[in-house]
């Protein structure tokens, strides 16, 4: 009986620790839930109040620097106005993939949310919805190679 426990108790440790290692408070996880809905109904206005201002954002190539949240609203509905989102999921918490389909074509993109306290609640400072790799997501390059 203590062999079965050890070998199950070694079988389930990894799978224990990896659920350990990605614990996210409930205010941080409702806010990505909400981020979550937002982005598969492919309605950001839906999450304005979790805006900071300034924010910074990539869109695809385009990156925006120090914007209000106003301005950066306007961009995230502009982002998925030309958009059928098909799926969004968080892989890990604020790293995830939006399936969408434009102009009949289906394609797949990273989504990266960084988050900051605030004395309402956590709110979205910083946004990726590119394929950039995160190391260098904010800085201003183009897949060319141009600056």
């Amino acid at each position: 009986m203590k062999k079965l426990f050890l070998l199950f108790l070694f079988l389930s440790l990894p799978v224990i620790i990896h659920a350990q290692s990605f614990f996210v408070p409930s205010d941080v996880q409702i806010s990505l839930d909400r981020i979550t809905n937002a982005f598969r109904a492919g309605n950001p206005k839906a999450m304005d109040d979790l805006l900071s201002s300034p924010v910074t954002m990539r869109l695809q190539d385009s990156l925006y620097r120090d914007i209000s949240n106003i301005q950066a609203s306007d961009l995230l509905q502009s982002f998925f106005s030309d958009k059928k989102v098909i799926d969004f999921r968080f892989s890990t918490p604020g790293n995830g993939k939006l399936i969408y389909e434009e102009a009949g074509k289906r394609d797949t993109v990273n989504v990266d949310i960084w988050m900051r306290r605030a004395l309402g609640g956590p709110v979205l400072h910083e946004i990726n919805i590119s394929n950039y790799p995160i190391a260098t997501v904010f800085f201003n390059i183009h897949h060319d190679g141009k600056k």
